[in-house]
């Protein structure tokens, strides 16, 4: 190991540096064997402690394969313990029992038991003996069972999952065990997983790994290394003999020489294998395998990062652990799916906000080319009630760090660590040293915390204020961590700005961003005004009109123009479960919506802005749709067409609208006509030097009466427990897409395999994914992902709808459509009829055949029975008429513009009230007698810290006192505050206006009424 380099790395990160790369494979059977424990584990909900008594059998639990995540399949509630920050769904305790028969392999071996991720706080034993508890849930770990192994029997597993103290983060997490678990079984002379480690310095390979010999005999071992290119062949090799004592640890140290090393970059991954037996003559205790990567990045502040002596910007998103409707869980096919999305997209880099990922993660970016921003933690402290920060962390840091930084450091596409997330503590230099230490081939930073002890400066949304790169500090890389913060909902728009804090904004330094028509001109919307609870319920336009401080196409800009502007993260790459109160209002809203792609995977327009900017195959898209069905023909609509083409012509109902240019200024980015709305056609042409290269055609759709049904990537294998990813779309009869699709699609799998999960996209359904055999369509899109239950067989889905306009705005027409997909194997092809009734009444084999679309009334159900060679399978309802659906006449925001309830925040020794009138939300909070009970907000702010108004609406009696006191906690400092009474206790309510300082990222606002009786609190307002 080079000490002084590690030494001296906080002075070398300001100038160049190398770093080195690998991805950790999987063993062989040499000696040793790595086997998945996955399959048939059993589990049952709640605290099970008799499950370790002796001769427990869980003969009434579950029957189950991990990966697992118990969380995503219980029920949306409202006042579900996870709350809106983490999505409104169960938590709770869960344990997991295995046997697993000990084999004659195992024998005589040192024995292992590892799991790739379990959260929270998970404790695990074997045959009764408690092997350790592991509080962090985003971390590997393993645990020694040899001692346990006996011959001519059974391994017994206990893992107790308790994730009960909620919220445990400030988004959804998942439950359970949600990553793989494994065997391992090796010689008693062996490579100390997690111990290895490569670094490469030009065509120069490092080698440094541990060689344990756990017996008593000391052994004379030949330690052989090989280094083989993709095509399988020996391209260095080197080998040494040592002498191991019983019990000894020996460091090897190797270097070895690749002659014309072919580089890893994100455009060419190309990855080599190390390979490091410990023999002795014929035997082979132990071959350990690894694949790794040969480059060069150096770290410029005036320039950025350099790759293999090319200068790369990264186009980064953030991104969450969980898949929408597969919660935590999330399978490998979908994983490597979604990396593939956003390489699509342009994206090169992908920060893990705000914990590691399993790790396949970073097997399929180190072979798909796609960098890493590696991070560990959010917090240092509390940032949500319950978290790791809040419980954990001072205990822990230092193990968790250590175990990821030893599991994570060899894969090359992890270019740097994130130590944190807009959090605080002079703990910082604690942790920036631990990593220097175990890993001095990378340079840290964090996402806005503690930055003057960080190699790399990491700012979150400070970053986007306007006039922030005027002062940039130039002495480091700068990278935005998250940057930008714009949200839009899939299929929705508005021609009018919006900004989460309105404009102007002295704090926030927003950008200027002109509407796009002086009148807003689209009026559809999930509800009226009567519906929402708070003003910050609105669903956001795909205009790229929506945001905090900053638009995505200037963030694009700036990245591409400033040259000490090294890289940016977007927040982020897909929707997430949770955060769903302090962003968007909470219930029904469950799930962040700043993505560009939906939680069902589904692109939205901004996909196609930042493939217009950062790739080069030809493309053309357009915005918005074409049906606008309560638009006035003639009204002019902004229309965009995203390309990365030379030129683009519009075609309007076949005529030509002209040619345009798209340009690198961020307001000329897409080409915009503003075309007088008539129903028919648009079309886009993209051209390079004068020759057609691509179109896209979209057209007015009619009324839905027709699915379309396709498979997203690739379809089923010939394997247990594979994925498919199905795309229904709701078409009218001649086949154009219907963008207000909303009618629910019933699915049902024929053959070997199941409904995994259903999905559409939407941040406000608040169906159950899981337990479902349907699903309503959102913006006229349906996710269902089946697997398949066994390795041979033919399988099917059968989708069935009944569609229609839900609010008949255009078309009383009500058509039933059954669509067969073949996912593996033939075809199966059933007879298929439908019956329908519209009386109220259930269908059944003598109503009414099903021939064509017919008409109904205005407050009709329509219920169909579908059967597939005459039995009956799937059951089908939908209503029509006023009061179903999306709103279409929808202009104003919420009547009461409300801020965060009392009744919703945390609260103790008060009540929940409805008693009065005038207040917001339900209800609100009376603290009756209890003088110092108290309610708790918490407020999170993306930017820098700085002076904030607090707006507390309240109602105090006149009849006990003319003021009040309350005392107001910020962070741990304090104010006195005296309140006057209000005219009428209950029924009149005063705002008062409090100035106070919050820090970036999570803060704590307390009040805390100091005089008994007479004081009730409403709402809190931050602005």
């Amino acid at each position: 190991m080079n000490h002084t380099y590690i030494n001296q790395f906080p002075k070398l990160i300001k100038g160049v540096l190398l770093l080195v790369f690998l991805l950790a494979g999987r063993v062989s059977s040499y000696g040793q064997e790595r086997i998945s424990i996955n399959d048939d584990w059993k589990f049952m909900l709640g605290d099970h402690p008799e499950a370790l008594e002796e001769g427990f059998s869980p003969v009434h639990w579950r029957t189950l394969d991990v990966p697992h995540d118990w969380s995503i399949e219980g029920d949306y509630d409202k006042d579900a313990p996870m709350g809106g920050r983490a999505g409104y769904l169960p938590a709770g305790i869960g344990w997991y029992w295995k046997q697993i028969p000990v084999t004659k392999a195992m024998i005589g071996k040192q024995v292992a038991i590892g799991f790739d991720g379990v959260f929270m706080n998970s404790t695990v034993w074997v045959n009764g003996k408690k092997l350790g508890n592991r509080p962090y849930g985003w971390i590997s770990f393993s645990y020694d069972i040899s001692p346990l192994v006996k011959p001519d029997s059974t391994l017994t597993v206990l893992v107790k999952v308790d994730n009960t103290p909620q919220p445990a983060a400030r988004w959804y997490t998942g439950s359970g065990i949600y990553a793989n678990t494994w065997l391992f079984l090796t010689e008693d002379i062996h490579i100390v997983p997690n111990e290895t480690f490569i670094r490469t310095d030009g065509n120069t390979v490092k080698v440094q790994a541990l060689v344990k010999n756990e017996g008593s005999r000391s052994e004379k071992v030949k330690v052989t290394s090989r280094i083989l290119n993709e095509e399988d062949e020996v391209v260095s090799t080197r080998s040494q003999d040592i002498q191991l004592v019983g019990g000894q640890t020996v460091e090897i140290l190797e270097e070895m020489e690749v002659a014309g090393a072919n580089k890893w970059s994100p455009d060419q991954p190309y990855l080599y294998r190390q390979v490091i037996d410990l023999s002795h003559g014929n035997k082979v205790y132990h071959r350990d395998t690894v694949r790794f990567g040969i480059r060069e990045v150096e770290w410029k502040p005036q320039t950025g990062i350099w790759i293999n002596g090319e200068n790369i910007k990264l186009r980064g998103v953030c991104n969450h652990q969980d898949a929408g409707a597969l919660g935590a869980a999330v399978p490998d096919k979908i994983l490597r799916y979604r990396i593939r999305q956003l390489k699509d997209m342009g994206v090169n880099a992908i920060r893990t906000a705000h914990n590691p990922q399993t790790p396949q993660f970073y097997d399929m970016c180190d072979e798909m080319g796609m960098l890493v921003m590696d991070e560990i933690f959010d917090g240092w402290e509390q940032k949500a009630d319950q978290d790791y920060g809040a419980r954990f962390f001072q205990e822990w840091w230092e193990r968790d760090l250590s175990d990821w930084i030893k599991r994570d450091r060899n894969h090359p596409s992890i270019i740097i660590y994130s130590l944190g997330n807009e959090t605080h503590g002079e703990i910082a230099k604690d942790l920036v040293a631990k990593c220097h230490a175990l890993d001095p081939s990378r340079p840290l930073t964090s996402g806005h915390s503690e930055s003057q002890y960080m190699d790399v400066l990491g700012v979150n949304g400070a970053s986007e204020k306007k006039g922030w790169f005027d002062e940039m500090p130039t002495d480091r890389v700068f990278i935005g961590t998250e940057n930008t913060h714009t949200w839009q909902v899939r299929g929705f728009y508005r021609t009018k700005t919006w900004y989460r804090d309105g404009y102007p904004n002295q704090r926030q330094q927003p950008y200027d961003y002109p509407d796009l028509t002086e009148e807003e001109l689209f009026t559809y919307d999930w509800t009226d005004a009567a519906g929402k609870n708070h003003y910050k319920q609105v669903f956001n336009s795909s205009y790229d009109n929506a945001m905090v401080r900053l638009n995505s196409r200037q963030s694009i800009e700036l990245l591409r123009d400033i040259p000490n502007y090294a890289g940016t993260f977007r927040w982020t790459g897909h929707d997430y479960i949770g955060e769903a109160t302090y962003v968007h209002g909470g219930w029904p809203f469950k799930a962040f919506m700043g993505g560009a792609i939906d939680l069902a995977n589904f692109e939205k327009d901004l996909f196609y802005l930042y493939q217009s900017q950062w790739t080069t195959d030809p493309m053309v898209h357009i915005l918005p749709h074409w049906t606008h069905p309560t638009l006035a023909e003639g009204s002019l609509v902004p229309v965009w067409v995203y390309s990365n083409c030379d030129e683009v012509e519009l075609l309007h109902n076949g005529k030509s609208l002209g040619k345009k240019s798209p340009s690198k200024s961020w307001d000329q980015m897409q080409c915009q006509w503003m075309v007088p709305y008539l129903p028919g056609s648009l079309q886009a042409i993209g051209y390079k030097e004068g020759k057609e290269m691509t179109r896209e055609t979209i057209r007015t759709a009619e009324a839905p009466s027709q699915l379309s049904i396709s498979v997203d990537g690739e379809a089923l294998q010939a394997k247990k427990g594979d994925i498919a990813q199905i795309r229904i779309s709701s078409r009218d009869a001649k086949g154009e897409f219907y963008p207000y699709g909303e009618n629910k699609t019933s699915f049902v799998v024929l053959g070997p395999g199941k409904i995994k999960a259903l999905d559409n996209g939407s941040p406000i359904d608040t169906a159950n994914h899981v337990e479902a055999s349907s699903r309503s369509a959102f913006f006229g899109l349906t996710r269902a992902y089946i697997e398949s239950t066994a390795s041979e067989g033919d399988i099917s889905v059968v989708a069935a709808s009944i569609l229609g306009e839900k609010r008949q705005i255009t078309s009383r027409k009500v058509a039933i459509d059954v669509k067969v997909l073949g996912l593996r194997g033939k075809v199966i092809s059933p007879r298929i009829e439908v019956y329908y009734t519209t009386n109220g009444r259930n269908p059944s084999q003598g109503s009414s055949r099903y021939q064509q679309p017919f008409e109904v009334e205005k407050g009709t159900t329509v219920r169909a029975l579908v059967t597939l060679d005459g039995m009956p399978v799937v059951h089908l309802e939908e209503s029509f008429g006023t009061g179903e659906g999306m709103v279409w006449d929808s202009k104003a925001p919420a009547k009461i513009l409300a801020g965060d309830q009392a009744e919703d925040a945390s609260y103790v020794q008060a009540i929940v009230s409805a008693d009065g009138k005038g207040y917001s939300g339900e209800g609100y909070l009376d603290f009756g007698r209890n003088a110092g009970g108290y309610v708790d907000w918490y407020q999170e702010n993306d930017g820098s810290a700085g002076e904030f108004t607090l707006e507390l609406r309240y109602s105090a009696s006149p009849k006990i006192r003319d003021q009040y006191r309350v005392r107001l906690m910020v962070n741990g400092m304090e104010k006195n505050l005296l309140l006057p009474a209000t005219a009428n206790y209950r029924t009149d309510w005063a705002v008062e206006k409090i100035t106070v300082q919050l820090g970036a990222g999570a803060n704590t606002i307390r009040f805390i009424p100091m005089d008994d009786d007479g004081f009730a609190i409403d709402q809190l307002k931050v602005n």
